[in-house]
């Protein structure tokens, strides 16, 4: 029987803190800075559609409302008199219209997962990503010719193909998930970093292109033309020095394409699947993360609308109203995430109180708001509605976190699978907002913060009662699934470049 002294044990741990080290100082920090500047004008493509809503037209399904009146003043020369005409105007989308053509955005990335995760499997990590792209592309150039043409069967085909798009997150946390150690306290930070970069920029660009001469068509061509030159840029680079000789010998487009194959190093990863579904607390965190998502999308995608149709801001005002939510997310995430390596206490308690101010904070200002008329309080509205959205950064520290220590080195996996309960979430709260808040309506939307606020606090409590830091027992090392284990045939490609 062989023992282990406490000195070999130091300088084992020592050992692979170096390697841990050494595999960071190697990261590919421009590389992985592209990849997700990538994934951010995808998201972007997605999100422009939120910006321009307030631009497009009405339709109000056939009422008396479907109509409105403007008296014109026509002068008769000949007569040399002059004649109040009035001309009556049709609207064309009505605003649930509008809003299902956000709702369906989500079902695609659903519909999209497994079909995008299958082509990364057999395609790599190059191809999976471009052809995401090119997706994104095609809907984007006709949904504003088919909006025209008054076709909104169409425009939600289209919407869907948009959304599939947004699979994209699982080639490309598959290749962070290369570079980035998954048990670094940064990387869900990193991981979702792509949706708030996208809404910081994208609101007020669009915004200032569909309120100019070009119209709002503009903004989803602009949204396309960046696309194609980020991409561009994306496949023309390379980081192995062979691929020149690769080029010469195979050609260079089957070297940008099919020479990662090649030079790929695979592993054989078998998941216990439902070891992973059956325990509890990984429901706990699935839940915890609908509700935030829920939550986040309020203020993400109906933020242009709020602002603008219902506090009374000029589309203009709005878009950069909208933008001081992910900004403040994006430095709460952080800082949440450094604090929690920081402060003195279990990791337990540290979880409850990143989760609970995140909640807490966020469900605290959308119960305040609904008992406030923006008609009188039009400036305090603004204010707690973007301190509502303000700390939801800090769930970065809690159920993310949790999920993390977790779930062990099948981090990946339930990233993955928080992104699709993020997805639904969209879905979620975009369906309750077409069936609960109308146009200029605030009693409506008062109901809405309502509803979202006591979801959050239940999200939370249970997240209180069930948060562990215990790692799972299908994550440790040695774990043999007693059930039927489900085995990939076709391993996943490690290194595709």
């Amino acid at each position: 029987m062989s023992s282990v002294s406490p000195k070999q044990s130091e300088e084992g741990d020592e050992g692979k803190k170096t390697n841990t080290m050494e595999n960071i100082k190697h990261i590919p920090f421009f590389f992985i800075f592209l990849c997700t500047l990538c994934m951010s004008t995808i998201y972007a493509n997605t999100t422009v559609y939120q910006s321009t809503i307030n631009f497009l037209h009405e339709f109000r399904n056939s009422s008396e409302s479907d109509f409105y009146e403007e008296v014109d003043n026509q002068y008769d020369p000949e007569k040399q008199t002059s004649r109040d005409v009035i001309v009556k105007y049709v609207y064309y989308l009505s605003n649930p219209q509008k809003e299902s053509l956000i709702t369906v955005t989500s079902v695609g990335t659903v519909l999209a997962a497994t079909p995008i995760t299958y082509a990364y499997n057999n395609m790599g990590f190059r191809r999976s990503f471009v052809m995401c792209a090119f997706i994104s592309i095609i809907p984007a150039l006709f949904f504003p010719i088919c909006v025209n043409a008054k076709t909104y069967l169409l425009a939600i085909i289209l919407r869907i193909l948009q959304g599939c798009s947004l699979a994209a997150f699982i080639p490309y946390i598959c290749k962070l998930s290369v570079f980035i150690p998954f048990d670094h306290f940064s990387v869900p930070v990193i991981v979702f970093a792509y949706s708030h970069i996208s809404e910081i920029f994208v609101h007020p660009i669009v915004s200032h292109m569909a309120s100019s001469s070009l119209g709002w068509h503009s903004a989803h061509y602009g949204a396309v033309i960046t696309i194609v030159i980020i991409f561009f840029v994306f496949v023309l680079i390379h980081f192995d020095e062979d691929f020149k000789e690769r080029a010469g010998t195979i050609g260079f487009c089957n070297a940008m394409f099919e020479y990662e194959r090649t030079r790929s190093r695979t592993f054989d990863l078998r998941i216990p699947y439902l070891s992973i579904y059956q325990d509890f607390r990984i429901w706990v965190i699935f839940f915890t993360s609908f509700a935030y998502g829920c939550a986040l999308q309020l203020f993400y995608q109906f933020g242009p609308t709020f602002f603008h149709k219902v506090v009374g801001h000029s589309e203009i005002s709005s878009a950069y109203f909208t933008i001081i939510a992910p900004i403040l997310n994006l430095i709460t995430s952080c800082s949440s995430v450094y604090l929690f390596e920081k402060l003195a206490n279990s990791e337990q308690n540290k979880m409850r109180f990143f989760n609970t101010i995140s909640f807490g904070t966020c469900g605290i200002f959308l119960f305040a708001l609904g008992f406030f008329d923006p008609e009188h309080h039009k400036y305090i509205v603004t204010v707690m509605y973007i301190l509502a959205s303000s700390l939801l950064g800090c769930s970065y520290a809690g159920h993310l976190k949790m999920n993390q220590l977790r779930s062990g080195h099948l981090h990946l996996f339930l990233l993955v699978n928080i992104f699709i309960v993020n997805s639904a979430a969209m879905f979620f709260s975009s369906l309750l907002n077409v069936l609960i808040a109308k146009n200029t309506d605030y009693s409506s939307w008062s109901t809405l913060f309502i509803v979202h606020a006591i979801f959050l606090i239940i999200a939370n409590i249970i997240f209180f009662f069930f948060c562990s830091s215990e790692r799972a027992n299908w994550a440790k090392e040695g774990y043999e699934d007693s059930s039927i284990q489900p085995y990939r045939d076709e391993p996943l490609p490690q290194f595709p470049l």
